[in-house]
């Protein structure tokens, strides 16, 4: 590759060293012509090596598993954010529609989808609780843990 590039140098500088020793004229133009020709020549030289060669894709880019990691540690603070998140829109739904003493917490799986809320309730508010948490979330009652305050 530098030897390519060398003689594009070399070429550049024959070509402009003959220009400025030419006389003018009409022998000016055949030998531009020919230096010319010798340019494209040394430009394009190394192209059938190129074409002829293996160009490996993996030499310019590394798709090595190796190259890089999940940062397990970050998915889970981020899970836990969204349990925390969760848990805390459900408990202000509960307060807003007049369920003071409704909470939930929300457990999700690695891919941060809802798979549990553990629903915490008096008796007069179990099954309103359990509805908006259903409705809230989008999932199955069975997906539903209760505990009963008996107060």
């Amino acid at each position: 590759m530098s030897g390519w590039i060398l003689s594009i140098v070399g070429m550049v500088l024959t070509m402009t060293l003959t220009e400025i020793m030419l006389p003018e004229g009409q022998t000016a133009k055949y030998i531009k012509g020919v230096v010319s020709l010798m340019v494209v020549y040394v430009v394009i030289a190394p192209v059938p090596a190129l074409l002829q060669s293996k160009i490996d894709i993996n030499s310019f880019f590394d798709f090595s598993s190796a190259s890089y990691e999940s940062d397990d540690a970050f998915i889970q603070l981020i899970n836990e954010d969204k349990q925390s998140a969760l848990g805390t829109e459900l408990t202000e739904v509960f307060v807003a529609s007049g369920l003071k003493s409704s909470s939930a917490i929300v457990l999700t799986d690695n891919e941060g989808a809802v798979f549990r809320v553990i629903l915490t309730a008096s008796l007069s508010e179990t099954d309103q609780a359990l509805r908006l948490t259903r409705d809230r979330l989008g999932i199955k009652e069975e997906q539903i843990v209760i505990n009963e305050l008996f107060t």
